[in-house]
């Protein structure tokens, strides 16, 4: 018992120095880090929770080896935006991209934006779910009322601070859940170390699928990293340099934290009810690592999807912000994002079009490789062309992306 009071005790401090680290002024202040935290915010808030217990009742013992193909592919399509960041974007503010390459690039701000709302609603309607259901209470309204309070808290902050307020929120919401993240990978890892003592095996218990559905559905899970690209949009703030970097940096950071955690979570997986996975019982199944960390991951749940519908107002924001030649400003544009979101809250169930977002994210990222392979052959100088490798990693990803859009299906 005291052995356990002691483990519990530690995850907390590690907890708190964590969360010191994280509020230190210099780190707080740091270009770098503001940028990166709208990037991660989207990225970790789709759902490091659920990767491992989603990939484990598709695959699972392949699991880790799939979670990290899967974190390459979508650092892979973090460099195509990266590319038109730096070679795009500029030809877009100076007016001197070709008419086709600005078709394709405002076709897919529009999707993207569309997918962007739904996204936003859909995030804060699992929070306040999850909210209502851990206290018990199950009901739509009350759910729907609470999403629409928090939207039009975010569109207040948004409108009155612009894109520093929302920074200032996901700041906050980021460096909690980092904190409970580290902690839980402590615990996580020594929970990992006394099963790997014990000499037990691996065991998972999930539905058998041919192979062509078990590719289908990871084809979905490709999804739950995205969020990379809204570092595109808060140029409003950023240099280009600065937000390749940030974005990158945020990618690597992202990709670790998904890779690592799909491994630890493995042995906690496999005592799981595969067939029916949710966030309430991974949730729960964590108590059995510690008594602590089922309200730490409560928490980081609350701010992953806080963070994770902030960051996409933001991205949302200067994607409108530029698509209406600037017309309208930052500020405006988070208004009318939050009113979308407020009245697809009221009117769809966002379940089932959550999927169409989903598809449309992959479109978004499929017309943006497109962008960057027609912009070489049609905008860049005659002594810039991209590289022979550049050019075939391009082509794969457009590949992969139109397979995700055509036969992605999700995990049930």
């Amino acid at each position: 018992m005291e052995s356990s009071i002691f483990f519990n005790s530690l995850l907390v401090v590690i907890f708190g120095i964590m969360f010191f680290i994280l509020m230190l002024p210099q780190l707080r202040k740091n270009e770098q880090w503001q940028a990166m935290l709208t990037p991660l915010s989207s990225i970790i808030g789709s759902g490091f929770l659920v990767m491992a217990p989603l990939l484990a009742s598709i695959i699972g013992n392949l699991s880790p080896w799939v979670v990290l193909g899967i974190v390459i592919l979508a650092y892979g399509m973090g460099h195509v935006i990266r590319f038109n960041i730096l070679h795009v974007e500029p030809r877009i503010i100076n007016g001197t991209l070709s008419k086709k390459t600005k078709e394709i690039e405002y076709l897919g701000n529009i999707v993207l934006v569309l997918a962007y709302m739904v996204a936003v609603a859909f995030y804060l309607s699992l929070l306040s779910s999850f909210l209502f259901s851990y206290l018990g209470i199950t009901n739509i309204v009350y759910e729907r009322w609470l999403t629409t309070l928090i939207i039009i808290f975010i569109a207040v902050v948004g409108y009155l601070k612009g894109l520093g307020g929302l920074e200032k929120l996901e700041s906050i919401s980021m460096t909690v859940q980092l904190s409970i993240v580290v902690a839980l990978l402590v615990g996580l890892g020594v929970f990992g170390m006394n099963f790997l003592m014990s000499e037990e095996v691996l065991e998972f218990s999930y539905q058998q699928r041919p192979t062509f559905t078990q590719v289908q559905m990871l084809a979905g899970a490709l999804l739950v990293v995205q969020g990379f690209e809204t570092s595109r949009f808060i140029g409003e703030k950023y240099s280009p340099q600065v937000r390749v970097s940030s974005m990158r940096n945020a990618q690597i950071l992202s990709g670790i934290i998904y890779v690592v955690s799909v491994i630890l979570f493995m042995p906690i997986v496999q005592n799981m009810d595969l067939m029916q996975v949710d966030l309430a019982k991974i949730v729960e199944a964590t108590g059995s690592v510690a008594i602590i960390l089922p309200l730490m991951l409560i928490i980081a749940a609350l701010m992953s999807q806080f963070s994770a519908s902030v960051a996409d107002t933001g991205g949302a924001g200067g994607l409108l912000n530029e698509n209406s030649n600037y017309r309208l400003s930052c500020r405006v544009c988070y208004v009318g994002v939050s009113i979308s979101a407020i009245l697809l809250v009221w009117t769809v169930d966002l379940i089932e079009i959550i999927t169409l977002a989903s598809r449309a994210f992959a479109f978004y990222y499929l017309l943006q490789t497109l962008l960057a392979l027609f912009y070489c052959y049609k905008d860049c100088p005659v002594n810039s062309r991209m590289t022979f490798v550049n050019r075939g990693l391009y082509m794969v990803i457009a590949l992969i992306l139109m397979y995700v859009i055509l036969f992605a299906i999700p995990a049930k």
